[in-house]
């Protein structure tokens, strides 16, 4: 079916959904162009001129919470929410989000710190499209779910594997992160060990990968545009962090790429 046809199809059974997908990706090509340029106002990068600002952990559970919370209310009221396929990728994704909106905020240092309103506003608005779309993807448009057929699919098999790689690699260096700075301590360091042996960002180059792993295992739409808006944030992001290191330390690595190893 060509594209134009199929967009057409799914405009007139499923507009909401079609819509905010549409709106998804062109948010992400917003943010590409846009965050080249301008480093987004939190953490490092935090400065003033962008509006009120709130507690940094506060704001991060109130903007993440949406993602997991809209995904569970979509999928758990399909008829589907018990198939073997879509509660794997049920796990698969509550396993990130549940981490990073309950647990992380309250691991992560400089919590106490601030962060701009407006920041926290578009990733929430953002979470709520991206867990509804996804689940109601995976539960009501998607037959090749619905099957234990799609286990031995190679898709979902590399989906799973990668999905899997890059949740280790998100996960081990956000704990290289964490305890970089002993209780009491304040600043910023050059973080070693892990995949910061190779690049600037391994978190980021983790999460990209995970999401790049779910999209193959769920084969959606919106599992792919959800791949393609994460890169789009985080690549952009990446390279201000790299160039951040380069300017405040003038020992940093000078083998470490931004985001992907050997490549960028």
């Amino acid at each position: 079916m060509p594209i134009t046809e199929a967009f057409s199809e799914s405009l007139q059974t499923h507009p909401l959904y079609t819509w905010t997908v549409l709106g998804v990706v062109v948010l992400g090509l917003v943010s590409l162009v846009l965050l080249s340029f301008i480093s987004a106002p939190y953490g490092r990068h935090l400065r003033p001129g962008w509006g009120p600002t709130v507690n940094a952990r506060a704001l991060w559970v109130i903007m993440e919470a949406p993602s997991p919370i809209a995904f569970a209310l979509l999928y758990f009221s399909s008829d589907n929410a018990f198939k073997t396929v879509p509660l794997i990728l049920l796990g698969m994704y509550m396993l990130h989000y549940v981490y990073r909106s309950f647990i992380y905020p309250f691991r992560m240092r400089g919590g106490h710190k601030q962060k701009p309103l407006v920041t926290g506003t578009l990733a929430f608005l953002f979470n709520i499209a991206n867990g509804a779309t996804n689940a109601f993807a995976i539960t009501e448009l998607s037959p090749h779910l619905l099957s234990t057929a799609w286990l031995s699919d190679p898709r979902f098999i590399i989906g799973v594997l990668v999905f899997f790689t890059g949740y280790a690699i998100n996960q081990h260096s956000d704990s290289i992160l964490l305890n970089l700075r002993k209780p009491g301590e304040s600043g910023y360091k050059i973080p070693y060990g892990g995949f910061y042996r190779f690049v600037s960002s391994p978190n980021y180059f983790g999460e990209i990968v995970e999401w790049v792993g779910f999209a193959f295992a769920a084969w959606t739409v919106p599992a792919w545009v959800f791949a393609w808006f994460t890169a789009t944030n985080l690549v952009p992001r990446a390279f201000s962090n790299h160039r951040w290191y380069q300017e405040h330390f003038s020992d940093y690595p000078k083998n470490r790429r931004a985001i992907i190893p050997f490549v960028l």
